[in-house]
């Protein structure tokens, strides 16, 4: 997908030469997806994978396949979300 870039430090789209940085946006939509909680963004309030809530104690053994649902859905094409006991998230194409 080709979009408007955001710095990834700030949260500020990303300017080049005075102009929006425009590129594949893959990525930052999937750590959206992955990061934001659940009625964050108000037309889809049940989009939000909720990795800040997998800090704090044992993960569900569901999350994995909710967020690959998530994912497929706003078009970033995936076939595997794992979550490594250290707490990197991967997710496989």
């Amino acid at each position: 997908m080709k979009g408007m870039l955001i710095d990834s430090m700030t949260g500020d789209l990303l300017t080049e030469h005075g102009r929006i940085a425009i590129g594949d946006t893959e990525e930052q939509t999937a750590e959206a997806v992955i990061t934001t909680m659940r009625g964050d963004i108000k037309e889809h309030p049940l989009l939000g994978g909720e990795a800040g809530r997998l800090r704090g104690g044992q993960p569900d053994v569901m999350w994995p396949g909710e967020v690959r649902q998530m994912l497929r859905g706003c078009g970033v094409d995936c076939e595997r979300v794992s979550m490594e006991a250290d707490g990197t998230i991967s997710i496989e194409r």
